[in-house]
């Protein structure tokens, strides 16, 4: 036969693809199903995008802010032109709009170190509404540099020469009583004698 290649002297039978990999029909139907998926979410998408667009009257509509007041230009003659030019009048980028809160920030900020200094620097000692008494800051560093910082009084130092229960050969000796009337068993803390 003219058709079989398997005695064909110039042909190795060693060699030959892999017939275990994907095949190309595989790779084909995965691409479909993923076009097919695209197209379905674009659809959603339309579809969701058409609804919000159409749902005014479903969902509440939010108020708007009473601090928000909208700048409206003066209007202005059209100028003969194209209907297509862009002839709207730019907004003065340079002012803030309104409500303006803080106008004058330079002295605002002057204003309140000022208060602040009253506060950390009286002129006079005053006792305020919760019987605090307010001093300036020169006035207590002073009594403090006189009298010293508070302290608690420290505690002795703790003997480390001396034995404890976890040190002692005595612990080896002990005991446990019999439980008690209570049901808790609670170790002797006394030596037992011998």
């Amino acid at each position: 036969m003219a058709t079989d290649n398997y005695n064909d002297a110039l042909r190795n039978p060693a060699v030959d693809y892999e017939r275990a990999d994907l095949s190309a029909r595989a790779i084909l139907m995965f691409l479909i199903g993923l076009l097919v998926c695209g197209v379905f979410i674009e659809f959603v998408l339309w579809g969701m995008f058409r609804f919000l667009r159409n749902s005014e009257g479903i969902f509440v509509q939010g108020q708007v802010s009473p601090m928000a007041v909208s700048q409206q230009a003066p209007p202005q003659p059209k100028p003969a032109g194209s209907v297509m030019e862009n002839v709207a009048p730019m907004p003065d980028v340079m002012v803030f709009p309104q409500p303006r809160l803080q106008t004058n920030d330079s002295g605002d900020m002057e204003k309140f170190l000022t208060g602040e200094q009253k506060i950390l620097n009286p002129e006079q000692p005053f006792r305020d509404r919760t019987g605090a008494i307010h001093i300036s800051i020169a006035e207590a560093m002073k009594l403090i540099e006189q009298r010293g910082l508070p302290v608690r009084p420290n505690a002795p130092p703790p003997d480390f020469t001396a034995e404890t229960a976890a040190g002692s050969m005595n612990v080896l000796s002990r005991e446990t009583a019999p439980p008690s009337e209570t049901g808790r068993g609670l170790a002797s803390s006394t030596p037992t004698q011998q």
